[in-house]
């Protein structure tokens, strides 16, 4: 089956390398459904490494980001807007998704290590794209196992309809398939502080070096924080 990919605003994509440990994952996951699920199609198993990683990014402004008003696992608001003077990066997963979402989780918490320095000024969100099943013991569980950490990464849920809404904003849509499997493209988007889209990565080429090299160079753009 072809992967689900993102499109990139027209410019040419750069080829991503699929995070290392996919066997782990996949064990840890099982630990936490026993329903399999792939989710949406996985990234191909025999994808070569690539060396396509730029250290000059061209990161221009895309379109300002769709505002935003979600709830997180304990019920607390949080509005994209709020988080203006952040990088941020958004991705949409699901729980019992078994192939591609726990190894997009993982290459996210590999990045938030990678720029322990600088989180302060840069936030990850991870929006459920399955309201119904991912309730709030499911998304702090899958945070844990994922190694997430508590702080500078938020996992939102909320209802179908408010979610719905937020999903079409950013061109994320969902097909159920057989089994309670979902389809979904689980692009991910980077937010500058001043709340404009400066890439859209897809999620069969999605880096977590790249993008470790775009947030700082958003950083760097933005300046010292006030």
């Amino acid at each position: 089956m072809p992967v689900r990919c993102g499109l990139r605003s027209g410019r040419p994509r750069r080829r991503r390398r699929r995070a290392p440990g996919a066997a782990g994952l996949l064990v840890a996951l099982a630990l936490l459904t026993s329903t399999p699920a792939v989710g949406h199609d996985a990234k191909p198993s025999g994808s070569p490494a690539t060396s396509g990683i730029s250290a000059t990014p061209r990161l221009p402004r895309i379109k300002p980001a769709p505002d935003f008003d979600l709830h997180d696992a304990v019920g607390r608001p949080v509005r994209l807007s709020a988080l203006h003077g952040r990088v941020v990066l958004i991705s949409f997963i699901y729980t019992h998704c078994t192939a591609a979402c726990p190894l997009l989780t993982r290459q996210m918490a590999l990045l938030q290590e990678r720029l322990a320095a600088a989180r302060p000024r840069v936030h990850f969100l991870s929006v459920t794209v399955d309201p119904e099943r991912d309730g709030p013991e499911a998304l702090p569980r899958y945070a844990r196992v994922m190694g997430a950490p508590t702080q500078g990464w938020q996992f939102l849920r909320d209802t179908p309809a408010r979610l719905g809404a937020m999903l079409a904003a950013y061109d994320e849509w969902t097909r159920v398939l057989s089994g309670g499997e979902i389809d979904h493209p689980a692009r991910l988007y980077l937010i500058d502080p001043r709340g404009d889209i400066r890439e859209i990565y897809s999620l069969a080429f999605f880096d977590e070096r790249q993008a470790l090299i775009d947030i700082r160079a958003l950083l760097q753009e933005a300046g010292p924080r006030p």
